[in-house]
């Protein structure tokens, strides 16, 4: 007699490849409709990045679930996801609560005020009415502001035009919803748990997009190697992203082999998906994955210089195509190359 079977009774003789009642209710799809349909009229659109030919590669925008950057030295990494949220940060949200999109910037590298420095930075840059300050001169201008407030007291001159508070004024007025968690000075917000807490808050609060800089700098837990690490933050990071319904953009360190062959490599040279450490994860986890390449010897003008941004990983479309970018490091600002009917190369 099997085990679990009342005795006096014998046990239903399974025939393999033979269908049963019970394997009807097993088998049945339609029974999973209802779910089916919910989730096809209940999808969250894509969140446009706010550069059409990028959106048009991922035919419309960064859908829920992990996106990789990785890129070469100088190339603009964390300059770029920066400048990605705070566009999507400035976008009315399209969900009907009048307000613009919700980002939250999980920041495992830099300290939260050099966060908000460099994207203070970039607006500078960008609107006419401001003054533009370079974020490297972040302790400075804060040593000339606090002269400036002393001064001011002691003697009563007019009050000093800060272009690092004016510029900061003008990003909680433009982006009003951005979250920075600094996991750089508070390590215990590195921890993959808390990062996934964050982005499942993101998620429940309306909120559209999510930064985690970068990948290699999460603590998956312990006992584990490099590449059981990243396995674990990689997955992690993707079912996160699903479940609360966001897209999630991991920037992530490259192979250094790669990294060198891309920039000694000629412009329009397309990489592969192995210039990331630990390929294989972000081959298989990743919706789309991005390459950064800034070449020896890319174009320049005055203080921008060319980058290209080519997909390694596309899962809703091809990777032929690549973004060529003039990236100006100074204020973290991206904009267009062109180049003119007599070869002159353009920002626009």
């Amino acid at each position: 007699m099997q085990s679990g079977t009342p005795q006096g009774e014998r046990p239903e003789l399974i025939i393999p490849g033979r269908l049963t009642a019970a394997s009807y209710e097993q088998w049945n799809l339609a029974k999973r409709t209802c779910e089916y349909q919910r989730a096809y009229t209940e999808s969250p659109p894509p969140v446009p990045s706010t550069i059409p030919t990028l959106d048009k590669i991922m035919r419309g925008g960064f859908r829920p679930g992990v996106h990789f950057l990785g890129g070469t030295t100088g190339a603009g990494k964390t300059a770029f996801a920066l400048y990605l949220a705070s566009r999507i940060a400035s976008c009315d949200d399209p969900r009907g609560n009048g307000g613009k999109r919700g980002v939250t910037i999980i920041s495992l590298e830099l300290p939260e005020w050099e966060v908000r420095a460099r994207m203070g930075s970039r607006i500078s840059y960008v609107l006419d009415e401001l003054t533009a300050f370079r974020w490297a001169d972040f302790e400075q201008l804060g040593f000339e502001a606090h002269e400036a407030d002393r001064n001011n007291l002691e003697t009563g001159w007019e009050v000093y035009s800060d272009p690092v508070m004016s510029a900061d004024t003008e990003l909680q007025v433009n982006c009003p919803n951005i979250r920075i968690v600094d996991g750089a000075t508070k390590h215990e917000k590195a921890n993959l748990t808390d990062i996934e807490m964050e982005i499942d808050a993101c998620g429940r609060h309306g909120g559209s997009f999510v930064v985690v800089d970068y990948l290699q700098c999460i603590n998956a837990g312990f006992g584990l190697d490099e590449q059981q690490a990243m396995k674990e933050a990689a997955r992690s990071l993707n079912l996160a992203g699903i479940r609360a319904g966001v897209p999630v953009l991991a920037i992530s360190a490259i192979s250094r082999a790669k990294g060198a062959e891309m920039q000694s490599g000629k412009s329009g040279e397309h990489p592969g998906a192995d210039i990331f450490r630990g390929s294989s994860w972000i081959e298989y986890t990743g919706l789309t994955a991005w390459a950064l390449v800034r070449r020896k010897d890319a174009e320049r003008c005055n203080e921008t210089v060319e980058v290209e941004l080519y997909p390694v990983k596309n899962r809703r479309g091809e990777c032929r195509e690549c973004v060529t970018l003039a990236y100006n490091g100074a204020f973290g600002q991206f904009d267009y190359f062109e180049t003119d009917q007599n070869g002159r190369i353009s920002v626009q």
